[in-house]
């Protein structure tokens, strides 16, 4: 039923709606002066039932109910990247994300589940491992080029020489 103004006082069922979503937050009884319309953020309009996972969220241009998937709260996965995403909307879930979390590094998605990806982890591993070794090789420069320039001008003492041809062979 649409409400109606009366020139009689009443008090009435109303439906009550978040400001902003307009989701059915509630119903409680409206004491409804004469000549005045209902309080602001409900309806009348009664919500239909309300399945787990779902929130009725009221059209005040059609005057109507419709049932809104509701995540909010939850963490989805993106199955790209593997990053969590947290849901703060109303709505459907977006697309290619899944409730399985990834299991540690290195995962990827198969369709189905997460599945450890090889050779991504040789890659990273590879990477990690050359920059470890241009790490030590700028260290062993760094120790180097003073003790060569000392032996280039013969003026390197046998300690000097002996730790150059040490740090040489490191």
């Amino acid at each position: 039923m649409a409400f109606r103004m009366s020139e009689q006082a009443r008090t009435i069922k109303i439906y009550n709606l978040l400001a902003g979503t307009n989701e059915f937050i509630g119903e409680g009884d409206a004491y409804i002066p004469p000549h005045t319309g209902l309080p602001a953020n409900s309806t009348d309009i009664a919500p239909p039932d309300i399945p787990a996972g779902f929130v009725a969220v009221f059209n005040s241009d059609e005057a109507s109910w419709h049932l809104v998937e509701d995540h909010r709260g939850k963490t989805v996965y993106d199955v790209a990247s593997g990053d969590e995403l947290f849901i703060s909307e109303l709505g459907p879930l977006p697309e290619n994300v899944t409730w399985l979390s990834p299991e540690g590094e290195f995962q990827k998605w198969n369709g189905t589940a997460w599945v450890k990806d090889t050779e991504a982890e040789k890659l990273f591993r590879i990477r990690e491992a050359e920059e470890t070794k241009n790490n030590l090789m700028q260290v062993a420069s760094e120790h180097i080029a003073p003790l060569q320039d000392a032996a280039d001008l013969e003026i390197a003492t046998e300690e000097e020489t002996s730790l150059l041809e040490a740090w040489k062979k490191y």
